[in-house]
Formats: structure tokens, sequence, C-alpha cells
């Protein structure tokens, strides 16, 4: 079929606006610090220009005009709020993968009005559809809007923690909070620009009405407009509960129910624990016992465990190993259970495991260990307390005599791991103490973790600082001197007689830590044990049990057993077969797997043949 020149121009127009509408957005989250990445913008491209020529097709409007405004700015709404906030809060990038759901919801929310506003007009009563589509404007905007105001509110983008507090708010609260923040007269205002707002987009509407019904329906416009409304309402219902914020109030919702459930029953499984608390380490050697939980740290990067590791980054370790103190103690075979920290922690710092099947909400924690064996419990973390990474972490921390937090805002709090040594001087030297401290050691991006005096290893020129071999190293480094302030002051300090550090999960350069993309880097990490003189003294048995593990193979799943086995407080909730300090630990690398059973630890191409005890 041969096109008019009418056709010809009409099609080079549709195609130049679609495309300054997607090179424009790709500009701004670039220009903010938030670039999309090629591999997630270049698959939707040709489905999105696409889409925004036919919508001019079929409705007879262009998406750059007066009469495509209201609905154009709720598109856009969703397209950007939640990246820059993000970037203007913490001054750092968020998920690619998230500033494309944000981008392809909002995009498909302004395709979606644009064929439903044109198809409802066709059914008459323009003043009546115009009101309606004004009011879906308004309530499309409303969530950027709500995020728009928080932020100037407070100077800090809507999190996880914000949103529980809107959660739990009841509407006479909710008036106190408006009063309080804005004032009558401000609140006025505030309603009286909504009634702008709304009188605006109807006006706007009602020349869409003009232009769209301007000329009569073909099949080929109605087809075209049926597609897009089927295709874009598919997209919806796909990536609008992945966006930014659904993730959020996903975290809020899932946060409430874990508690609810984990609550119920604590105090039922913290009383089913029978602990001899004259037999524990409490008991034969008092003092301060401490768990270091690293976090993205991978032994295949630490010079400590590969000695050809091109960076020095762990002198400390390195040279506590090197004085060759019998009660420090590395273990070369440690793995995580999975590649992300939520499901590793749940396991690690509980009874459940990839091994017994049992499930989290049902299982004593490593804290509870510890309140029956006779110490008190304190939880400092540096990460978030609410998000989809820690909330199940959290509810374990929470059961902790002490827990505090250097950040309450999102995931990953903006504070460098030295801001935990602080929370030290709190503990008691002359009482029993069990400390966690949660630190954010390796996460991505790896520069952000480090202050400026620890920039040791420089990134090549033309290399991202963000994700390089030497910034990750820098950050190991870091962690190496952070676990050197917390033993050096717990010894001199609060009698310490026992630590241990682990990392929940590894990391991959590349792709980070991603479950979909797995490689055993992800989940290869460093572990290492103190045993004070006192200690080695009270338990020998499980000193000894220990020093002939440090070469066989363990999964950090299992750390409640071997917590339960260096505090010498078994009980009914305890297996000896998953205590690494017990001399009848039942696993070998043939045994073993990591990604909660899906891979046997002998498919690590770098796996080395299980020593014999």
């Amino acid at each position: 079929m041969k096109l008019s020149t009418i056709d010809q121009d009409n099609i080079i127009r549709w195609f130049v606006a679609a495309a300054v509408y997607f090179i424009c957005l790709i500009a701004f989250y670039i220009d903010i610090g938030q670039d999309m990445g090629a591999q997630y913008f270049m698959p939707i491209l040709l489905p999105i220009l696409a889409g925004l020529m036919l919508i001019p097709y079929g409705t007879r409007v262009p998406i750059f005009s007066k009469a495509a405004l209201p609905n154009l700015l709720t598109g856009i709404g969703w397209c950007v709020t939640f990246p820059l906030l993000y970037a203007w809060t913490y001054s750092s990038t968020w998920y690619q993968s998230k500033i494309c759901f944000d981008f392809i919801v909002g995009t498909s929310a302004f395709i979606l009005l644009m064929a439903l506003e044109s198809a409802l007009f066709r059914l008459g009563c323009r003043k009546v559809i115009a009101a309606i589509m004004a009011v879906l404007n308004f309530l499309g905007l409303a969530i950027p809007f709500i995020q728009a105001t928080y932020y100037c509110l407070f100077w800090h983008c809507l999190s996880p923690a914000s949103l529980m507090a809107l959660y739990l708010t009841n509407y006479h609260e909710s008036v106190d909070f408006i009063q309080s923040n804005l004032g009558l007269v401000p609140t006025l205002l505030v309603f009286a620009g909504f009634g702008l707002f709304l009188y605006a987009c109807y006006r706007c509407h009602l020349d869409f009405a003009r232009r769209t019904l301007a000329d009569d329906p073909t099949a080929g416009r109605m087809g075209a407009l049926a597609l897009l409304t089927l295709a874009t309402v598919y997209a919806q219902s796909w990536y609008l509960p992945q966006t930014s914020i659904a993730d959020l109030w996903n975290d809020v919702i899932s946060y409430v129910n874990q508690t609810q459930e984990y609550s119920i029953g604590h105090d039922e499984r913290l009383n089913s624990l029978m602990i001899d608390s004259k037999m524990t380490l409490a008991a034969k050697a008092p003092g301060t016992v401490i768990l270091v939980i690293g976090e993205s740290a991978s032994r295949n990067y630490m010079k400590a465990y590969t000695p050809d590791f091109p960076f020095e980054d762990t002198p400390w370790l390195n040279e506590k190993l090197a004085q060759g103190d019998p009660g420090f103690l590395r273990f070369d075979n440690a793995y995580s259970s999975w590649s992300q920290t939520v499901p590793v922690l749940q396991r690690a710092l509980t009874e459940q495991s990839q091994y017994n099947g049992k499930e989290f909400f049902e299982s004593a924690s490593i804290i509870d260990v510890a309140k029956k064996s006779g110490y008190e419990t304190w939880w400092f973390s540096n990460q978030g307390r609410y998000g989809q990474y820690d909330s199940a972490i959290t509810l374990v921390a929470k059961t902790a005599d002490h827990a505090e937090w250097t950040d309450d805002s999102y995931n990953f709090s903006d504070k460098y791991d030295e801001s935990l040594l602080q929370y030290l001087s709190q503990l008691d030297p002359t009482k029993n103490n069990f400390v966690v401290l949660h630190i954010m050691g390796s996460h991505i991006y790896y520069n952000n973790r480090y202050p400026s005096e620890f920039s040791k290893f420089e990134t090549a020129e033309g290399e991202s600082t963000v994700t390089s071999l030497p910034s990750y190293a820098n950050s190991i480094l870091y962690t190496d001197y952070i676990l050197s302030q917390v033993f050096d002051y717990a010894q001199k300090n609060l009698n310490l007689q026992a630590m241990v550090y682990f990392s929940d999960h590894g990391e991959n350069l590349e792709i980070s830590h991603n479950p979909d993309v797995f490689s055993f880097d992800m989940v290869r990490i460093p572990m290492w044990v103190y045993l004070s003189p006192a200690y080695q003294q009270a338990l020998p048995g499980h000193t000894q049990a220990l020093r002939s593990h440090q070469s066989r193979y363990f999964t950090n799943d299992m750390l409640y057993d071997t917590i339960c086995g260096l505090l010498n407080a078994p009980s009914s909730r305890y297996n000896p077969e998953q205590d690494f300090a017990s001399s009848t630990y039942g696993f070998r690398r043939e045994t073993l797997t990591t990604m909660l059973g899906q891979h046997p630890l002998t498919e690590d191409p770098n796996g080395l043949p299980e020593e014999q005890p």
C-alpha cells in the first residue's frame, strides 16, 4: 500500500515525538545519576516507540499537546518521582531494574489513559467523560504527589520506616500530622491547588474530545486503541507490583505480617529452650562473645584467603594469622546458603537450615540461646531496620535485650561501619555479654562503603569506581580495619572470650549477587573464629574440634547450631551434626549444598578435595 505524503509526514512526526520522549527520559535518569542501564532499556525500546507512535494514530492527539498534557503528566510522574527523590536523598544510585519498571509503568499508564479516553469519548457525554478523566489523572498522581510532599516536608524520600508510620496511622493522627507540619492556611492552599488542577485537567480533556472526535473512527484506529489497551493493561499488571513504591509497600505489609506471626510464638519457643546454665561458657569462662555479620564479602578477593590476590586488603587478619595464635582460626571452605541477605541470615540466625526442613517462624534464634545461656544480649546494626533485605533479620534483632540501628532510613545505611564502634562502650565489662554487629561491609556500591582515607587501591582511568575491583578491595580493607577495632576494644575492655566473623554471602563483581545468574563466587565467604586462652582452657573439646575443621566444608545456615556449641548450650533445639564446633559435625563437601539445595558444593570448580580430619 502506497502512503500519501500526509501519511508519511505524520509517521515521521509520530516517530520523532516518540523518540524525543524516550531519549529525554533516559537523559533525565542519566543526569540525576540513575542510569537505567542499556541491558534494561534496549529490550523495551521498540515496543515503547511503537506504542507511542500508535497513540496519535489512534486518538488523533499528538503526545506533546495541551490535550494530552494531563495524561502525560500522570505517566511522567510515575517515571521520575522515586528515582529523582532517591537520588536527592542519598546521592547514590538506585537499582536499574527498578528504574526500568517505573519507566515502563509510567509510560504504559500514559498510553493506557490516552487510548481509554479516546474510546470513552466515542460514547458521548463529553463533559462527564472529561470530568472522569480529570479525576483519574488526580488519582494517578496521588502516589507521586505523596512522595513529593513527604520529601518537601522532611527532605527525605519515602522509606519503609515512613510507610510503616503511614500504614499504622489512624484518622486523628493524620489530621494532627497535617496541622503540625502544614498548618491550616497552607492546607487550604493545597486543597485549592487540587481544585485548580482538576479544573485545568477538565479543560484539557475537552480539547482532547474535540481533537479525537474531529475524524470518524476507522477499523485501523479502533484496532490500534484496542491493542494498546490490552498491551498496557498487561504491562501494568506485571510491572506495577515491581515498581519502587510498590516494593516499599510490600516490604511494610510483609514486615507487619511476619512480625505478628513471629511474635506470637516467640515466648513459647524461648520457654522451650532447656539449657543448663551452669554448664555454659558464661558459667565456665565469664565475659563477652561477639558475632560480626559481614556483607557481600567474598574470600576470592581477600589476601588472607587468596594469596595470589593482587591487593593487600586484609593486613590485620594476615598479621593475626602470621602470629600463630592458637586461638585464631581461619576457615578456608565456608559457603553461604543463598546469595541474598535475608534468606541467608534467617537461617544462619535460627534453627532453620537447608538440611532440616524447619520454618523460620517455628525456630529459636541465637539471641534466644544466648539469653538462656546467661548472657545479656545486644544487637547493633548499620543496616536499615525495615525493608525486603532485612525484615526477618530485624525480627530476630528486636528480641535482644538491647537493639539499636545507626540509621532507620531505607534498606541501606549511608553511614560507615565505624559508626557501630561507639555502641560497644554501652557494655558492662563485668557482665556476660553476647553482641551481634551487623555491618554494611562491601555491599554494592563499593565506593560508598569506606571513607576517603581507605582509598588505597586506585581504579584504572576510564573504569567506574562504583563496582571496580580496587573499590571492592578498599571496602574489604575497611572491613578489616573495623574488625581490628572491634577486636582490640573488646579484648582490652570487655573480657573478650570469643569472636566470630562471617559474611552473609559473597560477590561477583560483574553481576553482584543476583541468584538468577548464579556463580559460586557469590557464595564463597570468609569465616574466622577467635577463642581466648580462658575459652580454650574451659572448653578444650570445642577448641580442638574447630581447629580440626579449618579445612572442612561448611555452609553458614548451620551457624545457629555452631553458636550453640560455641556457648556450650545444647538443648532439644540443637543438632550436634550441624555444629562446626563439635567433634560430631556430620557434613562433608559431598553432602553440602548451596542456593537452598539447588547446587551441591561439589559443583564448585574452585573447590578442593576435603582433607580428612
